[in-house]
């Protein structure tokens, strides 16, 4: 019995051993626990540390990290690694923690898996993509990364590593990113952990294999020379740590930067969440095969306390298409808890978030499939598990919170040129959701550093024109604050070939909150406003297209918050002045009625008399506001009975 004193009762905590296996996939997929005596001498350690120590080894980790991905950026060559930074470096400890900050980090437990302590050397370096067994931390085969481990006299301290997005591994498809396999054999080569170099010396085997199954060879072995030498960069670094601090000290430091994390997240975090159960869900246009078949993702959400718990029961079972995620609970508490982040913005989310943030998954989803279930497009699920989440949020928090995004958006264009293949990928933004306080973000990626393609890098290296780029008009939903726009950009492609949209969002648009409407969804048109227009929608691996044929992509726009008819008129004349909302749907979104002004610069000025009235009628005519607007493509889903969902109003 709880004392009288305890304002939490132990009734009141949630009982986490209800999500034992077999009726959910372990949380971790494997530990290796320290022995009594490293903890103790871990525990005599950190008795030493003084609050500005672990400070200096925090600055000093994270620039190491920081410092690396430069190196990376100036030494690689695909255009994904070197130009859009689709690689991450991170430090893990010898249990392979996360002491750096995550969210797309992998970790070194594929390496502890297969190889025991003793026979992990100093001058090793390791390479894998396998993502069946990464334990959850990498989820397509593109993905490699390299570890290597960090020895100070003898002892092995820490794993220093990468991973990235490489050009090409094989497979059915030009980069190695099939959209209707319905296996991962499909898919390309699978590289379970194993030496690149060993004790220094390099294993031109495995290179040969490396290299003999991809279609771009050299793209593929400067990437992963890039991730070689950046992680020797972390390793220096740690040793320079060392040399300033004693090993003890650094490793006690690590220790104490992820409790650290948890106990700020317990401190902060936990007291601005109500105790309760939130549902949040979303659902993925489709699995790339069965086309009519929208995809869901559920979570309820539960907080006591002490934790946060995401139960994800009620999401889809696992697909035929390939946007299953292989990943486990541990993966995806650090994947979402980088957003509790925006409750203490100079916190470093690492491993700490995992004892206060726990996921459980049951078998069989599209979030634990079984082997070999094709994964390549696993992106769509990863998104909407973030949008399913912050779903719940948005109940949790009364519809204080931001609107939906989908800032992940991936675009190819591939064929041959004088007998030379070629491959031109882009990872796109679009519109962030907006804010309760403020419009959301225009184009902007997910990919945290990531940048647009100049348009002079692009014409230089492919077979391609860039003849616009922009912001998509009427894109963003409308709202009090409305969305952020979506880009519009168009190609004119110079040899036939074939055209690849691993977009998302092309039917659900990212939903609008609180009353605010949803975005846009987004989509690829062939020779747009011609005869020969045609409109691609959903993902597709080929899309042929001809010498001079026009391709057009648009991005979604973030969906919007609040009432649009209480949107300040000037923010929707400045708007239609900025060509960024037609003059029909300030009309008919937001009720603002506009007419030109004649001058020697474009103009229009508000009918304030006729926007007054055409506000009126609105309101008397529409349906109650919703807490979450999902779209026309959601209702036309429901409508059909292909989903299910059921959103709170917020009345009149």
């Amino acid at each position: 019995m709880a004392p009288e004193s305890d304002p939490h009762p132990a009734a009141a905590r949630i009982d986490e051993s209800a999500y034992a296996p077999p009726a959910f996939e372990p949380f971790r997929t494997q530990e290796w626990p320290r022995a009594g005596g490293e903890l103790e001498r871990i525990a005599r350690a950190r008795e030493r540390l003084d609050p500005i120590t672990v400070d200096v080894v925090e600055g000093a980790l994270e620039s190491a990290i920081a410092e690396a991905e430069a190196g990376v950026e100036r030494t690689a060559r695909s255009t994904l690694i070197r130009e859009q930074h689709d690689f991450r470096a991170s430090v893990n400890t010898v249990d392979c923690q996360s002491v750096t900050h995550v969210s797309f980090a992998a970790t070194a437990d594929a390496v502890r898996a297969h190889y025991p302590l003793e026979e992990i050397h100093e001058g090793d370096v390791f390479l894998f993509n396998d993502v069946y067994d990464s334990h959850g931390t990498l989820s397509q085969l593109p993905d490699f990364s390299v570890a290597v481990p960090v020895f100070e006299a003898g002892r092995l301290l820490a794993f220093a590593q990468i991973f990235g997005h490489l050009s090409d591994v094989g497979g059915r498809v030009s980069g190695s990113l099939p959209l209707t396999s319905v296996s991962i054999f499909e898919e390309g080569l699978q590289v379970p952990p194993v030496r690149l170099y060993e004790q220094g010396e390099l294993n031109t085997a495995v290179w040969k294999v490396v290299l003999r199954n991809t279609r771009f060879p050299d793209e593929v072995r400067a990437d992963i020379d890039a991730f070689v030498g950046a992680t020797r960069l972390i390793e220096r670094r740690i040793h320079e740590l060392v040399e300033r601090l004693d090993a003890d000290r650094v490793e006690a430091a690590m220790a104490e930067l992820i409790e650290r994390c948890a106990r700020t997240l317990r401190d902060v975090v936990l007291p601005k969440l109500s105790d309760g159960e939130f549902l949040g869900e979303d659902f993925a246009d489709n699995d790339n095969v069965e086309l009519d078949h929208p995809v869901r993702l559920q979570v309820m959400v539960r907080k006591d306390p002490d934790k946060i718990i995401l139960d994800w029961s009620g999401t889809s079972p696992q697909t035929a298409g390939p946007i299953n995620w292989v990943t486990n609970g541990r993966y995806v508490a650090k994947w979402l808890g980088a957003f509790l982040k925006v409750f203490d913005p100079g916190m470093v989310v690492n491993e700490g978030v995992t004892d206060v943030l726990r996921c459980y998954i049951p078998p069989g989803t599209v979030l634990s499939p079984s082997y070999p279930a094709a994964i390549s497009n696993r992106m769509p699920t990863m998104l909407r598990a973030v949008s399913a989440y912050r779903a719940a949020l948005v109940r949790a928090f009364g519809g204080q919170s931001v609107a939906d995004f989908n800032c992940g958006q991936l675009y190819g264009f591939h064929g041959v040129v004088d007998g030379e293949a070629f491959l031109f990928r882009e990872v796109f933004g679009a519109g962030s959701g907006a804010r309760p306080f403020a419009d959301g973000t225009d184009a902007v990626g997910m990919v945290p550093n990531s940048k647009n393609l100049p348009a002079e890098f692009i014409e230089q290296r492919f077979p391609v024109v860039v003849e616009r780029v922009g912001l998509s008009p009427d894109s963003a939903g409308p709202g009090t604050f409305r969305g952020g726009f979506g880009y519009v950009k168009d190609l004119r492609v110079l040899v036939a070939g074939s055209f690849m949209s691993m977009a998302e969002r092309t039917g659900f648009g990212p939903w609008g909150i609180h009353g605010g409407r949803a975005g846009q969804p987004g989509g690829l048109w062939i020779n747009p406003g011609s005869a020969k227009e045609r409109h691609v929608r959903f993902r597709r691996e080929v899309t042929p297209v001809s010498a001079g044929d026009l391709v057009r992509i648009v991005t979604p726009g973030g969906g919007g918050f609040g009432d649009p008819l209480e949107r300040d008129v000037e923010a929707v004349r400045l708007d239609v002045l900025r060509r960024l909302v037609s003059p029909e749907s300030a009309a008919e979104d937001y009720g603002v009625v506009l007419r030109e002004v004649a001058g020697a610069a474009p103009d229009v000025a508000v009918d304030a008399a006729a926007t007054e009235a055409t506000r009126a009628a609105l309101r008397g005519s529409r349906p109650p506001l919703a807490l979450i607007d999902r779209g026309a493509y959601a209702q036309e889903c429901r409508a059909a009975g292909r989903i299910d969902f059921d959103e709170p109003l917020l009345g009149p």
